[in-house]
């Protein structure tokens, strides 16, 4: 019993003990507090002399920022025009090209036996031809001496006429023949770069099948795309800039075609542009442009205004007492001398607009120019 009272006191007494080291504590962080003065309230106010000036809105550009990719617009899939065994494709991707140069050679077995074959039957078309032009003679003089009826010397006649177009045919067949030996060396129809090699010699080459792709070198595009939210916005000929990573360098262009069929899933619209400078330019670079897609009215205040408290940046704002306080504010968009104000101050507030550092929360501000 007596020892159970003693646990009982001996909890009671160190409860207090710790009360009283807690309010000691807070004592002691309460003086602390109080010795500091509040780095945002000037405890003893002072008067200065320092140019004032109104915030004041500005008509802002809007825009959409996107991501792309520097394109060919002359991107050849070169094909045959006959069917028939590749020998030879002598350039590799990569490889620059010139228009006349070889690109692909076929095997010209086949052709050669087709002209082969056309040209016999244009041999046999003769022979038959002549030998019906010697019966339409003989037969005609025989008609002239009432030797053989009219009839008979119609049917003759009808089979050299026949052997003539036969013999037209041939000749006619002769010709494809010999125009598909044309066909038998590709050769580049523009100067440009081979991107992509779709067949090897020994492959079948079959007409609509590319074997080869090229890239022209003059007619390089930045190809993006933008979603159907922004598409109305965007005229054909607006002026726009693009930032080539690989370049480090920002270009000047214009939005030269609008792709007006958007893509079902994505819901996003094909836009082409041309770059007024394409020095250094390789397809398949990327990119970022940005488009204007509009205006806001928004506050702009002077970078030389902006003083940073507490880790945050800020304005004193001059009330009608003449008195400057300090008030943070979030920024928008920043140029060398100029801030977009998204929130904090709005037109018609007055700010101090040069040497901010030197003033404090609570002083006084004359308006007018610091050397008066």
């Amino acid at each position: 019993m007596f020892r159970s009272k003693k646990n009982k006191v001996a909890v009671w007494l160190s409860a207090a003990a710790l009360v009283v080291g807690l309010a000691v504590a807070l004592a002691f962080i309460l003086s602390s507090y109080n010795r500091e003065p509040d780095s945002f309230v000037n405890q003893e106010s002072m008067v200065y002399t320092l140019p004032v000036s109104e915030v004041v809105n500005e008509e802002l550009p809007v825009y959409y920022s996107t991501i792309g990719s520097v394109i060919s617009d002359d991107r050849i899939q070169i094909t045959s025009r006959i069917t028939g065994y590749i020998d030879e494709v002598p350039v590799r991707e990569g490889q620059q090209i010139h228009k006349g140069d070889l690109l692909v050679s076929l095997d010209s077995t086949d052709i050669d036996g087709a002209i082969q074959q056309a040209e016999a039957g244009v041999n046999k078309s003769r022979s038959t031809l002549k030998d019906a032009q010697i019966d339409f003679e003989r037969y005609e003089a025989l008609f002239k001496e009432d030797s053989i009826p009219e009839n008979t010397l119609r049917k003759i006649r009808l089979q050299r006429d026949v052997s003539r177009e036969t013999l037209h045919a041939a000749l006619a067949a002769l010709e494809t023949a010999k125009s598909q030996r044309q066909y038998i060396l590709i050769k580049s129809p523009v100067d440009g770069v081979v991107v992509e090699r779709q067949k090897r010699a020994g492959d079948l080459a079959t007409p609509g099948f590319p074997i080869i792709s090229i890239e022209a070198e003059k007619a390089l595009l930045f190809k993006s795309f933008v979603p159907e939210s922004q598409i109305q916005k965007l005229v054909q000929g607006d002026n726009i800039t693009v930032f080539i990573d690989a370049l480090s360098k920002t270009l000047n262009g214009h939005i030269s075609r609008i792709v007006p069929s958007g893509d079902p899933v994505t819901r996003s619209y094909e836009i082409k542009i041309s770059l007024n400078d394409m020095t250094a330019l390789l397809p398949g670079m990327f990119g970022r442009v940005r488009f204007q897609v509009g205006t806001e009215i928004s506050p702009v205040i002077d970078r030389a205004a902006v003083v940073e408290r507490g880790g945050l940046r800020g304005v004193f704002v001059v009330d009608a007492e003449q008195r400057a306080h300090f008030r943070w504010l979030r920024f928008g968009r920043e140029w060398p001398d100029r801030l977009q104000v998204q929130a904090g101050v709005s037109q018609g507030e007055r700010i101090v607009t040069d040497s901010v550092s030197l003033i404090h929360d609570g002083d006084f501000v004359k308006t007018g120019d610091r050397d008066e």
